[in-house]
């Protein structure tokens, strides 16, 4: 909760050094927080339209270190492109007393600091605000104290080797596997000459192994040399015929990849080479849906938004229409690292890619909190599955390394012009 988390941060030794709240001085609800001090409140920082909350920053080590704590009135109010009237400005201004009073009642703050920009969210910035307000002490507050009293914060407080690799592989999880959202169908390979095809087809005399709809395979990639774990085979032709522009033999499959931008036709004797079995986790049953986000503006409110969960991930648009439209979604999240919060029928939920932010939904109803909480989970196990497989692709890359091994090089004949993953957007 918010009131917690400010207690938490008030400690002179508290885990947590940041946490923002959304613009309600009673409830005071949690939007973010944590242990990475300024720089990871300014991951938070757009997050919402509004937040406040309290920073403890610390200058120095041992006997001479000295903590400050600072109230954070954090906004993108002086964005030009969000449109906030003057009127909805003012009473964003109108706000910040109640919100700190509020705030203060936890520490004794030294510094009010009001950030409309992530590029304001520095070390510098904070400690050129403390320099102007202190008196004796202004000396003591620069950058390097500030960065040695982390250093001795971070040593007293370690991160968790495995929840910091955690954060590493669900940060690239988002840029490079979340579902795509564009409507628009797969790009196909170049045609096949008809001599290949020919050629294919005799030499297809011999058993091969097929691979039939449905099945999970690595699709390598001409143009980045790379294998692509994320392929399926969606269609497996019976006779010889024509498909998609290409002429074909019987037994060719259509794989489908790189996030389902791409499709590549391979014939039987070109399935060697260019697929593999893959034993990749296979993903729960996605989720669509309708909830009610919480969103910290000028004040806290609640606005519907379409909801999608697949392969681990969780989305949002405005609407339903927006996400056939192939609209750019208006947050990604990787479930990598759950951790959730369920109080009647809302759920707050942080996870290792959201980077201290807290983000809250609700479902209305008890059957709709609990099919929503439950897909979650799944979706979150899954991750970790991910996570264990993609570490022992890598393992078994650095073998082949060493070994001498490569990967094989596109056959000749069928030249291809797929491509390497496009990132994701992020929230």
């Amino acid at each position: 909760s918010g009131d917690g988390a400010l207690r938490e941060v008030a400690k002179y030794d508290g885990s947590w050094n940041w946490c923002l709240v959304g613009p309600d001085p009673e409830k005071l609800p949690l939007s973010g927080g944590g242990r990475g001090c300024i720089e990871e409140m300014k991951d938070a920082i757009g997050a919402h339209p509004m937040s406040y909350g309290l920073l403890r920053i610390s200058f120095g080590t041992g006997k001479d270190q000295k903590t400050r704590f600072v109230f954070v009135h954090a906004s993108d109010a002086d964005d030009p492109s969000n449109g906030y009237s003057l009127r909805e400005r003012g009473q964003a201004i109108a706000k910040a007393p109640a919100m700190d009073s509020a705030i203060c009642k936890f520490a004794q703050v030294s510094c009010r600091v009001q950030i409309t920009t992530k590029a304001d969210c520095t070390p510098e910035f904070i400690v050129d605000r403390l320099q102007k307000v202190a008196n004796f002490d202004a000396d003591c507050f620069t950058v390097p104290a500030y960065k040695a009293a982390m250093e001795d914060f971070r040593d007293k407080n370690p991160v968790d080797e495995d929840e910091e690799q955690v954060q590493v592989v669900a940060c690239k999880m988002v840029s490079e596997r979340a579902p795509a959202h564009s409507e628009a169908p797969p790009a196909p390979e170049p045609e096949l000459r008809r001599a290949d095809s020919i050629e294919s087809a005799l030499k297809q005399r011999k058993a091969m192994k097929l691979y039939k709809k449905g099945d999970s395979v690595l699709v390598y990639s001409n143009a980045a040399h790379v294998w692509h774990d994320d392929g399926v085979i969606i269609e497996v032709i019976d006779e010889a015929c024509k498909r998609d522009g290409f002429a074909l033999p019987a037994g060719s499959m259509k794989a489908q990849y790189n996030n389902g931008r791409r499709y590549k036709w391979v014939t039987p004797v070109q399935a060697k080479d260019f697929l593999k079995k893959s034993t990749r986790p296979v993903p729960p049953p996605p989720l669509t849906g309708e909830l009610f986000k919480e969103t910290h503006n000028f004040i806290t409110e609640w606005h519907v938004r379409h909801f999608e969960l697949s392969k681990g991930f969780l989305q949002w648009w405005m609407t339903a229409d927006d996400a056939r439209n192939g609209a750019r979604p208006n947050g990604v999240v990787s479930l990598l690292g759950l951790q959730m919060r369920v109080l009647e029928t809302v759920f707050s939920l942080r996870t290792s890619s959201t980077k201290g932010v807290i983000y809250s939904f609700d479902a209305t109803t008890d059957e709709g909190v609990s099919k929503w909480t439950e897909h979650l989970s799944k979706h979150a196990a899954y991750c970790e599955e991910m996570r264990n497989h993609l570490a022992q692709q890598k393992n078994e890359t650095e073998r082949d390394v060493i070994a001498g091994g490569e990967a094989p090089r596109a056959m000749s004949a069928t030249p291809t012009a797929d491509g390497v993953p496009t990132p994701a957007p992020q929230h």
